[in-house]
C-alpha cells in the first residue's frame, strides 16, 4: 500500500536580525495553520460576436500572501519576545516535525516554510483556574518558500 509522507507537529520560529539569523522557537504554540492566498480582481468580458449573452468572468492575480497561525500555551518565560513581535518585520520559520512514525525518529525535521512577517495580532486569554493561552497571526511581508529537509 502506497501513504502519503505527512508531517504531525510544527514550530513557530522567529528570527532576530543578526547576521547570522539566530531563530528562537516561540514555546508553548500547540496548533498552527499555514496559509497561502491569491488576491484577485474579477472582470467580466462580454462575447463580441453574441453580446447578449452573460460575460465571462476574467480573473487578474493582485498580489500573493501568506498567513501563518499559531496557538496554545502562553509561556510567561518569552514575555519579551512575544511583546515584541506585534507590527514589527521579522523573519519566521514555520517547521514541520515527524513525531509518530515508527520508522523516523521522533523530532525530524520534514521541511521549513520560511520568510518575512509582521505579527498583525498577538492575543492573550485566560479562565480562572486554567492555563493562559496565546493566539498569533503572522502575515507575510514578502516571498516565503519552502525548504525541504535534506
Amino acid at each position: 500500500m502506497s501513504a502519503p509522507t505527512t508531517f504531525q507537529y510544527a514550530v513557530v520560529k522567529v528570527g532576530d536580525g543578526g547576521s547570522p539569523e539566530t531563530f528562537t522557537t516561540i514555546c508553548g504554540i500547540q496548533t498552527t495553520g499555514f496559509n497561502d492566498t491569491v488576491q484577485t480582481a474579477n472582470k467580466a468580458i462580454r462575447d463580441c460576436a453574441n453580446p447578449a449573452t452573460p460575460p465571462e468572468q476574467k480573473v487578474t492575480v493582485l498580489s500573493r500572501g501568506r498567513q501563518l497561525t499559531g496557538s496554545g500555551l502562553y509561556n510567561t518565560s518569552q514575555v519579551a519576545l512575544i511583546n515584541s513581535l506585534l507590527a514589527n518585520p521579522a523573519n519566521y520559520e514555520l517547521v514541520l516535525l515527524d513525531i509518530s512514525d515508527p520508522d523516523i525518529p521522533a523530532g525530524t525535521e520534514i521541511g521549513t516554510w520560511a520568510g518575512p512577517g509582521i505579527a498583525t495580532a498577538v492575543n492573550l486569554a485566560t479562565t480562572e483556574n486554567s492555563d493562559a493561552t496565546i493566539s498569533i497571526t503572522i502575515e507575510s511581508n514578502g516571498a516565503w518558500a519552502y525548504t525541504p529537509a535534506s
